[in-house]
């Protein structure tokens, strides 16, 4: 949950930001980790988010990913399920 409500917080303004003068670690070259409940985060600077829909609108829980810095400048990516409503109706 902790790391949904930083991924919508700062998507806004993060989500596609490669453009800046941030460099991005090829994913293949990060070891993606599963994000557990109560996981100690240390999130400076959110990079990149990622989405793994497998159809474009789609109501439930989803797979994502948030490349990011942590304090010590090291590149990471974390694995966690998003909440897409993308595809809810009333």
């Amino acid at each position: 949950m902790i790391v949904s409500t930083t991924a919508s917080l700062a998507m806004a303004d993060i989500n596609h930001r490669n453009s800046s003068n941030t460099e991005i670690a090829h994913p293949s070259t990060v070891e993606t980790m599963p994000y557990k409940y109560n996981m100690n985060l240390d999130i400076a600077e959110p990079l990149e988010f990622e989405y793994l829909r497998t159809a474009p609108a789609h109501c439930g829980p989803i797979p994502a990913r948030m490349t990011y810095k942590d304090s010590t400048g090291a590149i990471r990516t974390i694995e966690y399920l998003y909440p897409d409503t993308s595809g809810c109706t009333d």
